[in-house]
Order: C-alpha cells, then structure tokens, then sequence
C-alpha cells in the first residue's frame, strides 16, 4: 500500500543515544510522536510502521469475516489509516498483568492483608537489611507509645528524645525520612507493630478487595490501602472479579475532540469511528477487549458544559449510549469501559478515564520549534458555545504578556533597581514561553553577569538552580504574585465570568464531581468504573478509612508520592528533656575535634587509558550493564549505566545520572556519600537480582547499582544479601560454587581471571596466581600470619628471634627486613 506523505513533515526526538528523526502528522505534539515513535519499535517513519500495522489488521480482519469482500477491505483498510494519522483512533494489545482478588468473606482474609502489607516493605528493603530495618522502625513505633502526656508532642522529635534516637538509629539502618514519618503516623493511629515480616507470597503488583455487600470497608482495609496505595476495594466480590477482569485486555480508544466539523461535533463521524475502533480490536486480537472515549472533560467544556452539573453527566451518558448502540447495530463483540492507560492516552491526545479536562491552557510549538502557550481548542469552542468573548478570556488567562503595567513589578519598579531597557526587553520577549515569572527573570535569560555584577549575587546564589531574582532584586512576596498573574494570567477565570463555571479543573470541581459523573455512566458500562482518590501525603489511615466508607463505587485511595524537600529534622540528645518514661540517661558522647581543610574545587582527571569492570545482571527481569572506569590507584571515578528494551525517556534520565555521579566522584564527592543517599531507593523495575554473586535482590536499579558499588569499592558487606557467598581475600567474589566445587574454589586462581590482559599489554605473567588465605595459627611470639614467603609464595611466616622463617619450606632471612630466599 502506497502511504501518503501529505500532511506529515520531518520531526527531531531526543533518544537516549542521540537525536532522531521521525516522519510524522503535523499537528502532532512532540508528546504524540514520541508515544508513537515508541509503539512503533523506534520506526523513523511512522507513515509507512502505520501503514504496515494497517494490512495486518485488514488481513486478520478478513479471515475472521469481519470484512466480506475487497470492497469492503479496501474502505477498511483505508478508513483505519485515516484514523491513525489522524490521531482519532488508537490500540493497545492485551498484556498479561499480575492482580490478586481477595474476598473479605475469606477466613484468612486479614492474613492476605499483613501478607500484602509485608510483600510491600520488603520491597523498600530488601534482602537482609529489611528485618533490621523493620526492627529499626518498630522501636520508633515503640518509643511513642511509651511516651505519656499531649499525644503531640510524643510524636514531635524535639520534645520526645526517645523517639528522636530511634528515630537516628532507624536512619543509620537505611530508612528513608518517609519511611520514619510513617512510622510515626501509624503508631499515632494506635498501630502497635509495624508491617515488615518476611517476604510474603502475595507478589501481585495490584490487589482488588471484594467486600461484603452492605458492610463499609473496616480498619484493616485502610490500613493496607494506605500502606501500599495499591489496594482497589469493590463493593462486592462479583464487582471486584469485574474490574480484575478488565485489567490486562486488549484496549482501543477514539479521541473525541477529534470528530468536530467546522463548529459542531459530527455524531456520524463519532459513530463510525467506533464502529472502526471496535473492528480493529476484533481483528486485533482474540480475547476480550474495551473501548474508550478519550477527552471526555474536553468535550464537555467545549460543548460550555459544567463538569460537575447534571446536564454534563447526562450528555456524556447520551455519547456513552450512542457508542454502545453503534457497537451493537455492528454486531462487535467490544465493550464500554473507562480505564487508565498513559500509554494510549498519549497516542490520542486524551485520557479515557472520564477525568475532568486539564485546563484551558495548552502549548503549541511555534515555526522555530518554541512552545508557546494558547488557549486550548476546548476552551475556544467552550467560549463559542457560552457566547463568551475570547478576547477577554485570553488576557485573563494567558495575561498581558508585558510588564509594562504590572501591579509591583512594573517598569519603573524594574528601572529603580538597576534593570535596564535591554534586561526587560529580554524578560518580556520570554513571557509567552514561561509558565512562571521567575522563569523569564532566571540569569540564562537576562544574563549571568547582570544578576552577578548589579544585582550582587554571591557565588553560591549563582550555583542555585531555584534562585529567584525577583527576590533577590527586592521585591516582596504579594508583588511578585500579582506581576505574574497580570503578566502570565490566572489559573481560572473570573467568578463573574459566564464561562467560569464550565472552565473549573480537576482541583476546583472536587472528587465528588468525578464520582457523580462515574455513577452515572456506571449502569452504561460493560465493566464498572474505578475511582482513583489521591490524598496528600501526610493523610492518615483515618483519612483513608473515611474515603472508603464514603465511596459508593470500586475505588482505589492512595496517597501522593512524598515531595522530593521532605526531611526529619531530629535534634541531638542535649536539646531537651526527654518525656518518656523508664529512660536511663544517655551515655556521654566522645568529644570530636575536626580540622576544617579547604580544598579548590578541582576536576581530577581520569587516565586515558584506564581499568575497571562491567558488570551484567537483571533486576526484576530487567538487564542492567554497570561499567566502572578507575583511577591508578583504584579509586573510581566513573560510571557507565546501560539498560536494553527500556523506554527512550527512563534510558536517558539513567545515561544522564551515570554522567552526574561520574562528575561528582571527579570533583571529590566520597563515593560512600552516593551510597548512603541512593541505596534503598524504591521504584520498578524492582525485585531479585540475577547475575550478580553478592547482590540478590534490590528495590530499584539505583539501589542495586550503589550496593553493587559500596560492595566492590568499599567493603560494605552490609550492603550485600544475606545469602550472597562470601567473599575472599582479593575482594571478589566466588561466583556459586557448590560444596563439590569447594575444593576448586580454594585452590590457585590464574591472575587472567582477575587482571585484563588488554589493559596490561600482556605485562602480567601467565604463571602468576592468586593464593588463598592460608587458615594458619599465629605465630610463637602472638604475631599473626606475616609476610609472603618470596621462595615458596606461602604467607607462613614468622619472626623467631632476629629472622624471619617460613615455616612451609625453611627459607628464613638472617635479619629482620631481608628478603626471604635471597
């Protein structure tokens, strides 16, 4: 089939080993393209990986009659092209996906709970260190409640010393600040141990609870959903077997905001969109399969309705049942569904979970590759609708995109503090391209050496990446607020607008307007509906408990991720009295007297030509390669981080982290400070560890990369699992040698095995060996196994009197110092 390049120019995505350069639609996003890019296997050209896709679909779709004749075939093959490049339909294959069902009727139903809350610890530590990690932290829980008084102040480091020492011994052990916090929430709650038994037999990555119907989610379901955030809790054990059904199928999607003609949306065109969508899926695959609507808060607001109104849940009920109609007069087999797919949803430019939209700003990239930020096409077609000017609208939103007026920061106030008509030409020619004023102040844009000369910025202001000029220029807090909300607009639009309604986000509307809307697409839906409810961080199991019982609908509730600025200040012993009971007085500390040496900071150049090792392994299924460069002397100073089959954005952030380590250790930074900051580190890929003789299990790849490395460089066994072989005298180790290759695994060991042959151009013998330790008892006079014997190669010897002597083959020396066998 021929592919039209009509439409399509030359794109440039940034890959992990360089710049590449894709064909693709133009009116693609950088996102869409590097999502297709992506599915398409890193094809360049994804006119032609489409077009191919294409015949493969027609041609399954033939032999299973889905298509009758070559008429037919052709309008097909034809119409599922258009729908590609035009970015209205998308697929996705079924994948298998690990998901347990636990029924609460169950009689070890509680056990599954702890099972699951335990498997989730011992992925944040695993190995050995995870029962001393656990320990660590129940001692934390431990010290609140036997603490008396405010309940608050038990739980505050600085007025609870106890806690505060357990607190520093549970981070000596490895805990995270977070992993502490929560320590502490839980025994705030009346929690009286903490979840890290063994590692358990649940392994699912997600888990679906059926409860009882009639009876509302207790104490030990929220305390496992808060714990891990992968609980899924159904009403129901019929509705929980439900959604775990739908996890893993085949899905396909059909972008709503791309059916409009001129300033309506063209129903017929929607319909046979999904008519096609639910064809493809057919002739995709042979399993069960779900389509999805794709921007359904975009389409909402385009048509100037409320999210959260009852005229918007029943006009996308009436689009859902048009969608079910078209299937059913197609006589598919496809159901409706909502689900959550990153993946897909990039592909269609719209999520399908029926989220409210994401605002009525979008960026469209300018003529010289610049993103620049607009009004979005919903919000365009949401003010057509409402008979709302844009003019108004735009200003609001986008801001004046000058400061000429700005209330605070305006010209004058600009001019009095040393900036010059250059400086805020500059300022003001970056507006439409930020998102926050500090960002058009930042010194890349005005200039390094204004912020440094005029404004006085000291070296280390210069080396912080959040310095905010605006701040350091003078001004005050309110003033910088009020200038970026006249230069760069709102995040909403006024209150007396006739359109604010309909413009509300995700954060104004509430969980209870997506709740509503889930409701009320629920009876329309082949598989029900989940709500994802994400807490803030510092929610309670409490907080937890009460949106389950609230919840009417299968519902997951999980908190955020911890902000990347949290920290545990704990102060020392001495900073007060401590209010604990059954506390004996802290021991004295030793007094420590440290010299302040400054050094410049200066790069230590690697050698040209330099050693090292590479080192394979798989962490969860997933190769890593770690490659090492050395110093002369041993120290390391470089690393190199390779991962094969992952996705083009992970491969970089991981090359780009290598080289910042790789600098990092060239300027000085002690190695083990890298690996007290990163080893248990927590996100898939995640899991046991092949490959590797020390390392066997790691709860993320930088873990494992920063125990591979204190193992090897520094000596911290700690660091290695607790069934890793033990390691010998040369610092490596032994590989698995079972107990019938003991024998051999003592024995003398080529130097080829250890020294690379490259490296040294052949300088090292090939007789030379590694000896082992030789298990001998000290000698007569108490010394321990001395020197290497220079005559035999044994380490046997021993000072009597004013000679050493080997007592393997008699050689001595007549005085101390000399030369054995000389």
């Amino acid at each position: 089939m021929a592919v039209s390049r009509a439409g399509c120019e030359g794109r440039v995505l940034e890959q992990a080993n360089g710049l590449a350069q894709v064909e693709a639609p133009i009116h693609w996003s950088d996102a869409r393209v590097e999502a297709w890019f992506d599915w398409a296997g890193g094809n360049p050209d994804l006119p032609a990986a489409l077009a191919e896709r294409v015949e493969e679909l027609t041609a399954r779709a033939q032999a299973k009659g889905l298509v009758k004749d070559v008429r037919a075939r052709t309008r097909f093959r034809d119409a599922l092209t258009e729908a590609f490049l035009t970015g209205v339909v998308a697929l996705s294959v079924s994948a298998p996906v690990e998901l347990a069902v636990f029924d609460a009727d169950d009689a070890d139903f509680g056990d599954s709970l702890q099972a699951l809350q335990a498997n989730h610890r011992g992925r944040e530590a695993a190995g050995a260190a995870a029962e001393a990690l656990g320990w660590r932290l129940q001692a934390v829980m431990d010290a609140i409640a036997r603490c008396e008084g405010d309940a608050g102040a038990c739980a505050d480091p600085g007025r609870n010393l106890s806690l505060a020492r357990a607190a520093e011994a549970a981070r000596a052990a490895g805990a995270t600040d977070s992993m502490i916090l929560e320590a502490v929430a839980l025994a705030r709650a009346d929690e009286d141990a903490w979840p890290a038994a063994p590692m358990a037999a649940i392994s699912a990555p997600q888990v679906v609870v059926g409860l009882t119907p009639g009876v509302p989610a207790d104490r030990a379901v929220a305390l496992a959903a808060w714990t891990t955030g992968a609980l899924t809790v159904a009403t129901s054990l019929v509705g929980a077997e439900a959604v775990a059904a739908q996890v893993g199928v085949a899905r396909g999607g059909v972008d709503l905001m791309g059916l409009w003609t001129g300033r309506a949306f063209d129903i017929d065109a929607f319909e046979a969109a999904v008519i096609l969508a639910g064809q493809a899926l057919a002739a995709a695959d042979d399993g069960p399969a779900v389509l999805g609507l794709a921007g359904l808060g975009d389409w909402l607001v385009a048509h100037g309705l409320d999210f959260g109104s009852l005229p918007a849940r029943e006009a996308a009920g009436e689009l859902f049942r048009t969608a079910r109609r078209a299937i059913a007069a197609a006589e598919l087999s496809c159901g409706l569904g909502l689900f959550d797919d990153p993946d897909l949803a990039l592909r269609l430019g719209g999520r399908l979970d029926a989220a409210p939209w994401g605002g009525p700003v979008a960026l469209a990239e300018t003529a010289d590759g610049a993103m620049v930020r607009v009004l979005s096409d919903a919000a365009l077609r949401g003010l057509e609708a409402l008979g709302a000017p844009a003019g108004p609208a735009r200003v609001r939103l986008l801001g004046e995109q000058s400061l000429a007026e700005a209330p605070g920061v305006d010209h004058r106030g600009l001019t009095a503090r040393g900036f010059t008509a250059h400086e805020i030409e500059a300022v003001e020619a970056a507006l439409p391209f930020v998102t926050r004023l500090a960002e058009a102040f930042a010194p890349a844009v005005i200039g390094e050496g204004f912020v440094r000369d005029v404004l006085a910025a000291t070296p280390d202001q210069m080396a912080d990446p959040a310095l905010d000029v605006l701040a350091l220029a003078g001004f005050a807090g309110d003033e910088i607020a009020q200038a970026q909300v006249h230069g760069l607009g709102a995040d909403c639009l006024a209150e007396d607008d006739p359109a604010a309604a309909a413009f509300r986000t995700a954060e104004a509307l509430g969980a209870g307007a997506r709740a509503a809307m889930l409701e009320g697409l629920a009876p329309i839906l082949d598989s029900p509906p989940v709500l994802d409810v994400v807490l803030p961080w510092s929610a309670t199991p409490g907080d937890v408990l009460a949106a389950l019982e609230t919840a009417t609908l299968a519902v997951r509730v999980r908190r955020a991720t911890p902000p990347a600025s949290l920290s545990l200040d704990l102060p020392t012993p001495t900073e007060g009295p401590s209010r604990t009971l059954r506390e004996s007085p802290p021991e004295p500390e030793a007094r420590i007297v440290e010299r302040i040496v400054e050094r410049d900071r200066t790069r230590r150049k690697l050698p040209d030509r330099r050693k090292g090792y590479i080192q394979k392994a798989a962490v969860g299924g997933h190769k890593v390669y770690l490659h090492t460069g050395e110093y002369d002397d041993g120290e390391l100073g470089e690393i190199f981080i390779d991962m094969h089959k992952e996705g083009a954005a992970f491969r970089s952030l991981m090359n780009n982290f290598a080289i910042a380590i790789s600098i990092g250790l060239q300027y000085g930074v002690p190695l083990d400070e890298f690996v007290d900051a990163f080893v248990f580190t927590r996100f898939e890929p995640a899991g046991p560890v092949t490959g590797n003789d020390t390392v066997k299990s790691a709860t993320s790849i930088l873990d494992y990369i920063f125990r591979e490395l204190g193992v090897s460089y520094l000596g911290r066994d700690d660091l290695a699992s607790s069934d890793a072989q033990e390691l010998n005298a040369d610092g490596l180790g032994r590989g698995k040698a079972d107990a019938a290759d003991a024998a051999d695994a003592e024995a003398p060991q080529p130097a080829s095995r250890f020294i690379s042959r490259g490296f040294s151009r052949g300088a090292a013998p090939d007789n030379l060996v590694f000896l082992p330790v030789a298990n001998r008892p000290a000698g007569p006079l108490g010394f321990d196994a001395a020197d290497v014997c220079a005559a035999c190669g044994d380490i046997a010897v021993v000072r009597k009197g004013q000679a050493m002597i080997c007592e393997t083959c008699g050689a001595r020396a007549s005085r101390a110092g000399e030369d054995l066998g000389g």
